[in-house]
Parts: structure tokens; sequence; C-alpha cells
């Protein structure tokens, strides 16, 4: 892991086309700014560990069940609700 010290308005880049700038800290919370393409997820490390949970658990939902699931919600047709 490399350790930087930064100031309020100073920037770190990440290759040619991220970067990451230190807005300010209050009471003890550090606030980044962090521009990247829009083809890169910046996540923060809590919401990126549900994304793969919620991936993992789908990847492992039973094709039959499923099926059932969309019959009993008329999710086929949805013009008949």
């Amino acid at each position: 892991m490399l350790v930087l010290s930064r100031k309020p308005g100073e920037e770190i880049k990440i290759g040619n086309s991220i970067t990451i700038t230190i807005i300010g800290f209050e009471r003890g919370v550090a606030r980044i700014g962090i521009q990247a393409p829009k083809d890169v997820q910046v996540h923060r490390k809590e919401i990126h560990d549900k994304i793969i949970n919620l991936n993992k658990l789908s990847a492992s939902t039973n094709i039959n069940d499923f099926k059932n699931f969309v019959k009993k919600q008329n999710l086929n047709n949805p013009m008949k609700n």
C-alpha cells in the first residue's frame, strides 16, 4: 500500500485518467473528490461489498425458482396488472 500525505487542494493522479483531490478535513473526517472516466466505477468500500454480495446471490439463484417467481408476479405480461 502506498501511503501519501496531502494538504487540502492537493491532488493524487492514478494513471492518466483518475484524479483524487483532497477537499478538506472536518472533525477527523477527510473529504476527497474523485474524477474518473464514466466507465470506471467508483464506490465506497461498503457499497462495493454489497454489490459483490448481491452479484454472488444473483449468480446462485436457481433458474426454475426465478421462472416460477416471474409467473406468479405476472412479469411476463405487465399489461395484465
